[in-house]
């Protein structure tokens, strides 16, 4: 399956992007996407980091980008160790960062289709959209964004690039991962 977006989700409802032109997605990243999501949000789209001392009052896929910001906010006043949500496991700062730097609409929904997106957005400052971008330098990007994702090179190569922290470990091999991302512009 080819995966062709552009992004403008955002632009559907109000926001304005800062460039003048809209990122676009073109690669088959439907692998990379249910490998990593697997790892990082084994419960799905509403998996809440296992550290976390509350859970949400309602589903992740029915609050609001800004309401899942809040309830990060909330744990991370609490002390958490993570305030990882989602499929693809954001933390509080990426996600800020994220709506504020790609000017996202913080009354989206942060159901699957917006979690993608984002995720989306990770993938693209990576270089993965890019057939040009050397495949070992994207898998440690990846790992960098990812912790579930091993790094593929170097002294550390098969472990987290946050296994330092005592809480992450890279939960595949780097031979997978890199089989993936090679698979990426196959079609």
């Amino acid at each position: 399956m080819v995966i062709t977006l552009i992004c403008a989700l955002h632009l559907n409802v109000g926001s304005v992007r800062a460039s003048d032109s809209p990122t676009r997605f073109a690669a088959n990243d439907v692998e990379f996407l249910n490998l990593m999501g697997t790892l990082e949000g084994p419960r799905g789209f509403g998996t809440v980091s296992d550290f976390a001392p509350v859970l949400p009052d309602r589903p992740l896929g029915e609050m609001t980008l800004a309401e899942v910001m809040a309830y990060q906010r909330e744990i991370r006043a609490m002390g958490t160790v993570s305030s990882a949500v989602g499929r693809y496991q954001f933390i509080y700062l990426t996600l800020r960062d994220l709506v504020e730097t790609q000017g996202i609409a913080e009354t989206l929904i942060f159901d699957s289709e917006v979690q993608t997106y984002l995720a989306r957005f990770l993938m693209h400052d990576c270089g993965f959209y890019d057939p040009d971008t050397p495949l070992v330098r994207l898998g440690n990007c990846l790992a960098s964004v990812w912790a579930a994702l091993p790094l593929v090179s170097g002294p550390s190569r098969g472990r987290s690039a946050y296994a330092s922290d005592g809480v992450n470990r890279a939960l595949v091999a780097p031979e997978v991962v890199m089989e993936v991302l090679a698979r990426r512009f196959a079609w």
